[in-house]
This record gives structure tokens, sequence and C-alpha cells, in this order.
């Protein structure tokens, strides 16, 4: 039984599936992806931020390539765009160094650009220097999700949305689920995959057999998206040097050319989608850095997204929690918590280590 079908809850219950294994998801939501999943930058990352010897370096790496081979099979709009790194000042070069150093040890293709190179590309840009990753992309997640979907029903396999998971036990080497939706019920399952992303601690708690060491706080850092009404000059994705606990303001735009901004980075108490308008004059601020000719008037309110992150603030990015028999010691466990930015890209990774953590 797998908990959550974001789009990494998903990939596990696809994974399983085709493994010939029966496979049943309980999502609280009313379909799938409610959550981290469709509110975040729609990016094919390429994994070049992350430390080596991380799961965030490896998946993120290795789902690239499963992503768009799944994407071109299933026929998933999604095109391979490229990536600028801009440095916005003379004291962001050293860390231009540090993310290219970066990329060159998690095996990512990646190019050292000039200010020359970069803006006879981008004629709009003001930039420094920066780097070149051509292997990101944009993909289309609504239509990911539903393929993924597709796929786990294709063999079998069962989604219960408007589902909650009430409580777990174990007993007999197997769990035991109570699940609630328009009447309770329970389910005794071999395999427990905790995918619940922003609900995933409380999930956790709800395993009284879990040692409290292995149940991860999850810290809520909330990200707002402004879209442009402009005309889109850009023709890659743009990404000014970041900060150690988000990549930053950025130029994004969608498989439709829609032009937006974001994510910033604030961190709240609880989940709360609503929308803070005066956080404009910031955005303002950062996009012109790099963007001159940026009309503070075509910039508008599109959405928010929210991250379960298992850093605090203040501190660096941390890697992905997927704990296993070795880590907590309850044999077909595997809890997963903090799978935020890259968990779209790294999903289709992040599924094949889960089955192979779970059955070998």
């Amino acid at each position: 039984m797998i908990i959550g079908a974001g789009v990494v809850g998903l990939a596990v219950g696809r994974c399983f599936s085709e493994a010939g294994l029966s496979v049943l998801i309980v999502e609280k939501e009313g379909r799938s992806g409610e959550s981290t999943s469709s509110r975040n930058s729609g990016v094919i990352h390429a994994g070049m931020y992350y430390p080596d010897n991380t799961l965030k370096a490896r998946l993120c790496v290795e789902g690239n390539a499963l992503l768009y081979e799944y994407a071109s099979k299933k026929r998933i709009d999604h095109k391979r765009i490229g990536k600028y790194i801009v440095a916005c000042s003379k004291s962001d070069f050293e860390k231009l160094d540090s993310i290219y150093d970066q990329g060159i040890k998690n095996g990512v293709e990646i190019l050292k650009v000039t200010k020359e190179e970069i803006e006879s590309s981008e004629s709009d840009l003001s930039v420094f220097a920066g780097l070149f990753s051509p292997n990101t992309g944009i993909i289309d997640v609504p239509e990911l999700l539903t393929a993924l979907e597709g796929d786990i029903q294709h063999n079998s396999g069962m989604i219960s949305f408007s589902t909650k998971c009430e409580k777990v036990e174990r007993k007999n080497d197997a769990f035991i689920i109570h699940c609630s939706s328009n009447e309770s019920f329970t389910v005794k399952s071999k395999f427990l995959i905790n995918c619940s992303g922003l609900d995933s601690e409380n999930i956790s708690k709800k395993m009284s057999f879990l040692d409290k060491r292995h149940v991860h706080k999850i810290n809520l850092a909330k990200g707002h998206y402004f879209k442009y009404s402009g005309k889109n000059p850009f023709k890659k994705l743009i990404y000014p040097i970041h900060n150690e606990s988000s990549l930053g303001i950025h130029v994004g735009f969608d498989l439709s050319g829609q032009l937006r901004f974001g994510p910033d980075l604030s961190w709240v108490s609880e989940v709360d989608y609503s929308f803070d308008e005066t956080l404009k004059s910031k955005f303002v601020k950062e996009i012109q850095s790099y963007w001159k000719n940026l009309d503070p008037n075509k910039l508008h309110p599109d959405y928010t997204g929210i991250r379960p992150k298992v850093q605090r603030k203040g501190e660096k990015m941390k890697d992905f929690i997927i704990s296993d028999c070795n880590d907590h010691g309850i044999k077909g466990l595997i809890n997963l918590q903090g799978i935020e930015s890259p968990g779209v890209t790294s999903s289709l990774a992040i599924a094949e280590y889960v089955k192979q953590l779970t059955l070998n």
C-alpha cells in the first residue's frame, strides 16, 4: 500500500504494479497531485546543485534521463529547453565556479558561458557571466500525473481518492492500515510506502511502532509565483545565483510560453495557499537585477506552492530522506520525507530506488 498520490506516490505505484504486485494508493485529496506536485515550476532539472553522494544528486540525474524517455514514450508535452544560471554581480563569480564544479562531479552536462554569449542569445538580459545547462527542460505535470495513473490502472492497481489514513498498526509482519472515506475500512499489506509529502510527518506519527528518532520534522516553505502579461522575450529558463535554501526567483514559463517568475521563499506554520500581493515590490527588485526592461505593471499574482523541507530556516539544503529496514528496523516500510525539489524530476528514479529497497 502507498500513502499519497502525488507524482512520487504515483511513480512508485506504477513501478510496483509493473513488477506484478497488487497496488493500492490512498490519497486524502479528491484527485492526484493536488499539493506539492501541481504547485511548482514544472521544470525538469539537470542536477548540478546537489552535493555529490546525496540522493538528490543521484536521483535527479537518473530521473532526468528517465523522465525525458517516459515523456517521449507517453507523448507527454515537454521540451528540453535549456537553462542559463547567471551571475548578476561580480561577487557571484565564485558561486558560479562552485556550481560548475558540482555539476561536473554529478555527471551533468554544463557549460561555462560569457556575458557576450548569454546576451547574444538573450538580448534582454543584463548579467556578468553564467553557465548553460542544455538538459534542463519543462514538462506538463498534469499530463505526467494522468499518464502515471493510467499505467497503474492498466496494471490493475487502484487509487482511492478522498481517503485518509487514520492509524497504522503492525501485526505478524504485516501492516494494518485504518482508513476513512465515505466509510471506514482497513487494509492489510506486506509493504507500506509513505509518499504523503506535506503530510509525511503526520503519517509517520500514526505508526506507533516507528521510533520517534525516525519521524522527521517537516518544515513548510511557501513560494509565490507572479505571471507576466507582456511579451515573453526569453528563449531559455533563467536562474540567478541562488542562496543556500532555495533556487531563487527565476524566469520560467509553461509550454504555451506564459512567462512567470518565482518562487520566493517564506517559512510558514501551516498549509495556506493564499497570495501575499505585497511581495510584488520584492519580486520587481530581484527581477530587475537581471532584466532591466521589466514592466512592473504587467506583473500579476499567479499561484503559490508549499514544499516539505527537512531543513529549518537558515540551514543549508538537506537531502531526501528515504528510510528502510536498515534505518528503522521495520521490514516492508519505506518512509519518504523531505521529498521536495527536484521531486518531479527525480520521481521515476525514486520509484526504482524504492522498489530496490523493498524487493531486494
